[in-house]
Formats: structure tokens, sequence, C-alpha cells
């Protein structure tokens, strides 16, 4: 049994947590439901004191990623697969202003009758005039929270690509963990009631240029004092970056190159419970 340490991995738990489980394999078919509970939001990183830097910390997007060791003997029923789009919704209200001008051409004529002034006027004018108006329409709808898409990684792992719709990061649950499961795992040893059950881990991964990382502050004013004014906002992005990267290491998550914008980080990871009733 995988100790807490193995078991949730997650550095930045303000800014991405995930839990997994599924049923008994030892019942039934040896076909189980994989759930996956992921949420979002906001990480305040660098609150201790041994900290040189303090920062917050938002994912714009992210997968998901169902892992499975080549040595276990569980594979993913395909026909199970979720591959739909989740079914939250948010209402989004949209205020748009409209103008409006009126044209009027006016024609005026005018004429003196000989029995009156002895004269015979007539003529015409053409006026153009314009009237401003604003009106405020409110058009509100339905659209999703986040936009889910399921696709495969190159090594063949089944992921879920997150996306934010309505704002630039993502905030809260892309799905209902209870109700919509990732997938259906089938349990291939020949005895199912003895043994180690297969076990399977649910990663959460970004690339680089999906962090986003605001309101930096160097914290060590006796190191920093005199630099200060000099540092650029390329050098505290680089001091965060360090910070990060030495956070997910020391829990033992992957991180490739974060320098770069295509660099991958493992944000989370969890190895999926087994929930005997």
């Amino acid at each position: 049994m995988p100790n807490d340490l193995d078991n949730r991995r997650r550095a930045f738990a303000e800014a991405v947590t995930v839990e997994a489980w599924h049923g008994d394999f030892s019942t039934g078919d040896g076909k189980v439901d994989l759930h996956a509970d992921v949420v979002f939001g906001t990480a305040r990183v660098g609150g201790e004191a041994q900290s040189p830097v303090r920062f917050k910390l938002r994912i714009r997007q992210a997968d998901v990623v169902v892992v499975i060791p080549n040595s276990e003997p569980v594979v993913v029923d395909t026909p199970s697969v979720s591959r739909d789009a989740p079914e939250f919704r948010a209402h989004l209200t949209e205020t748009v202003q409209q103008s409006a001008r009126l044209y009027a051409i006016g024609q005026a004529s005018a004429s003196a009758s000989p029995k009156g002034v002895g004269a015979s006027l007539t003529g015409s004018v053409s006026a153009e005039r314009g009237v401003g108006r604003e009106a405020k329409v409110e058009v509100t709808g339905e659209m999703a929270v986040m936009a889910v898409t399921q696709s495969k990684t190159s090594d063949g792992a089944y992921r879920w690509t997150i996306e934010s719709v309505v704002d630039r990061h993502l905030i809260g649950r892309p799905w209902d963990a209870a109700n919509a499961p990732r997938l259906k795992l089938i349990d291939q040893r020949k005895d199912r009631t003895k043994g180690i059950p297969p076990t399977v881990r649910v990663e959460v991964r970004c690339r680089r240029e999906d962090i986003e990382i605001d309101e930096i502050t160097l914290k060590d004013e006796p190191f920093w004092g005199k630099a200060r004014a000099a540092l650029g906002y390329g050098n505290r992005i680089a001091a965060a970056e360090s910070y990060i990267r030495d956070q997910l290491i020391k829990e033992g998550l992957e991180v490739d190159n974060i320098a770069d914008a295509f660099g991958q980080l493992t944000l989370a990871s969890t190895t999926a419970e087994e929930i005997i009733d």
C-alpha cells in the first residue's frame, strides 16, 4: 500500500488538487469505474519564512492523464472512455451598445396669392437631422465553464485537456467526479481474490506557457535591497520559476525545462485508491 507521500503529490495544492478512486476489483467481472476529482484555483506561493520569493500562481490549461505502469495487470475498457464535454454550465450576460440615427428630409413651399401682396414666392428647403440614441441589450445564455477534449499522449495514455471558456485561467471542477468516471479498468489477473490489486495513477500536467505567475515579490530585503531597482521582470520571473522547480522536484514530480515555454511540468499526481463497500 503506497504511503501518503507517494499517493498524493501536490506541491501547489491551491492551484490544483486531484483525487482518484475506483471500485473493488475482486467483485463482479473485474471491471471498475475510475473516478478523478480535479479542482483548480489560485495558489499563493512562498508564504513560508525561508522562501525568498512570493507570488500567485494560476493555470490556464492542463492535462489530466491516466498512467498505467507496464507492470500492472490492468487495461482500459476502450468503449468506456469519457469523450464528452462536461455538463456544468454558467450563465453569461453580455451587454451590447447600439446606436441609431434618424434622418429626415423636409420640403417646404410657400406661395402668396396674387390677391395678396401681388407676388408669388415658391421655394424648397432640404434639412437633414440626426438624432442619436443608445440602447443596451442584455443577452443571457448558457455556456460551458471549461472545455474538455479527450485524446492520448505520445506514449498512449488517455488524457483530458482542460481549457477555460469564461476566464483566463482554470477555476473549479471540469466535471462531476462522482457521476462522470473517466473510464473503466479491467483487472486481468486470473484470480482477483489473491495478491495486490493493480494500481494506476492520475496526474495533472501542463506546459510552462500554461502557468500564469503574478504579483511576484522578492522578500529578502538585505540581500535584494540594493539590486531591487535594477531587477527587471525577467529576473523576478526566473526567481519564481526556480522556486516552482525546486518545490516540484522536492515532491518527486517531473519537471522538464521550466525555463522553456513548451517545457512540461507535472503539478500533481495521485495513486487511485480502491474503495471497498
